[in-house]
């Protein structure tokens, strides 16, 4: 789905008509995260350049089952260095997206009703001789340790031989667990989101993304009723004739 765009007064043609995405981070201060994580840096950039905009509070909405731990560690150093406070709004939040959730200012991180948050082990795969497996272990555990303290630091009110012991296998929170548990505040609902997302000047009947639309429905736009009657153009004089000597 495409917005129009005004632009000096006028309307931007289909080529210059803005994405959701794009009308939802300029409209609104409002990032998505969707799909795996990996290795595209295009949240964390949209976030400092609102960030370098003004301080206004950033929100950023997460539907993801997780990808890779180093993306997500990305995502979060990303978000301390903010002067903008972050909320957040998880959708479907497992493995390493469940730090892109409880990584929001404490008080502003939502959950829809029935969303789900889901936590385990790190994990991968290696290729190699037993030292090349040796390593990859050793690898594996830092990232599981600093996965549990950023969880820590997010609010969960455990200790990291107690995070460890529930995420041994794959630990599944509906949204009241999930806040109990430290990883959330609040379950969102239509007032707040009212509040995200406050109603804009786009025209309540969309305009086709053809633009085929009727020329009277541009009268608010180009000042003046198309139909109306224009005035009489003047005549032109004829033009006088010269004598001949």
């Amino acid at each position: 789905m495409y917005y129009p765009r005004m632009t000096g007064g006028k309307l931007v043609d289909e080529g210059q008509m803005v994405g959701t995405k794009e009308h939802l981070s300029s409209k609104h201060r409002m990032v998505t995260v969707h799909g795996p994580i990996e290795w595209e840096t295009n949240s964390c950039d949209t976030m400092l350049v609102l960030d370098a905009i003004n301080s206004g509070p950033i929100k950023l909405v997460v539907t993801s089952p997780g990808g890779a731990v180093d993306a997500a560690f990305l995502m979060y150093d990303t978000i301390k260095t903010l002067r903008s406070p972050l909320y957040t709004l998880g959708r479907y939040c497992a493995s390493a997206a469940v730090i892109y959730l409880a990584a929001g200012q404490k008080g502003q991180r939502y959950l829809l009703p029935h969303s789900k948050v889901m936590m385990h082990l790190v994990s991968g795969q290696v290729q190699g001789d037993a030292k090349a497996m040796e390593i990859h272990m050793n690898e594996t555990k830092k990232y599981q340790n600093q996965m549990v303290e950023i969880l820590r630091e997010c609010g969960v009110k455990k200790t990291a031989k107690e995070i460890l012991k529930d995420i041994d296998r794959e630990f599944w929170l509906d949204a009241k667990e999930a806040i109990s548990y430290g990883l959330a505040d609040k379950i969102m609902d239509a007032a707040t989101m009212r509040e995200w997302l406050p109603s804009t000047s786009i025209p309540e009947k969309p305009f086709e993304a053809t633009f085929e639309a009727k020329v009277t429905d541009l009268k608010p736009i180009i000042g003046f009723d198309p139909y109306a009657e224009m005035p009489a153009a003047k005549e032109k004089a004829p033009p006088k004739k010269v004598k001949k000597v």
